[in-house]
């Protein structure tokens, strides 16, 4: 009867230590998050604001060609940026809520493109201003999106890779 009893005990210690050892779901989703789901949209992302930064800064570049590069190149590049972000489907609410917020802003973002093309067209500087108002946003929503990514990250002990 002592054996039998002793080897329950046993059996309960270590079912109690595996259990507290047991898999962080939002760990688990969060480095899939970054490793495997984010490559693809920040692709996209980098394509769309380098191009936007590209035709921004050229002092050459009047409304015609600004607005003709937002039409032809970044628009439908942050439209395709957005169609891959909600394509993005976090398996945890934790990871969801943050990505939410990047979904947000790159919504803005595209959303201030367009006013920014109906301003060129028009050569409007009070939509313009709406349009960077809009970029503001945009940019407030994304840091607050790499701060709570953060957040999560360190609150779940998911590192950064070192680079090599």
């Amino acid at each position: 009867m002592k054996k039998i009893m002793a080897s329950i005990s046993a059996l309960l210690i270590c079912i109690t230590v595996l259990a507290g050892c047991g898999a962080d779901p939002v760990q688990d989703d969060l480095i899939n998050y970054i490793n495997n789901q984010l490559p693809t949209i920040a692709t996209l992302e980098k394509k769309v604001t380098s191009e936007y930064q590209a035709v921004k800064s050229d002092s050459k570049a009047d409304d015609a060609t600004f607005g003709a590069k937002l039409k032809d190149v970044i628009i439908p590049a942050a439209a395709e940026l957005i169609a891959k972000a909600k394509a993005t489907v976090p398996a945890t609410e934790e990871v969801k809520k943050v990505h939410d917020k990047y979904i947000a802003s790159v919504t803005a973002q595209s959303e201030a493109f367009a006013i920014l093309l109906d301003a060129a067209g028009k050569n409007d500087a009070e939509l313009a201003k709406t349009a960077n108002d809009k970029l503001t946003k945009a940019e407030k929503l994304s840091k607050e999106y790499l701060a709570d990514l953060e957040t999560l990250k360190k609150d779940h002990n998911v590192e950064n890779k070192e680079s090599k």
